[in-house]
């Protein structure tokens, strides 16, 4: 799924709205982890972004064979 890219900075309402056109969703893990994970409802994450600044993130880990980039 190509949704999101590596190279790129998405605020937080960016990624909610990119995951409302989409079907997925968002688990807020910014408390404990500093980090959002996107999800198909009811499984598994498929990516990962952690902060790098005041509502910035940028995606660090996508779902696939090989896991983490």
């Amino acid at each position: 799924m190509d949704i999101f890219t590596k190279d790129k900075d998405y605020t937080l309402q960016e990624i909610i709205d990119i995951c409302d056109k989409n079907g997925l969703i968002t688990v807020d893990c910014l408390k404990d982890e500093n980090m959002i994970s996107v999800e198909k409802e009811g499984a598994d994450a498929l990516f990962e972004f952690h902060t790098t600044g005041e509502d910035l993130f940028k995606l660090t880990w996508l779902a696939s064979r090989e896991g983490r980039f």
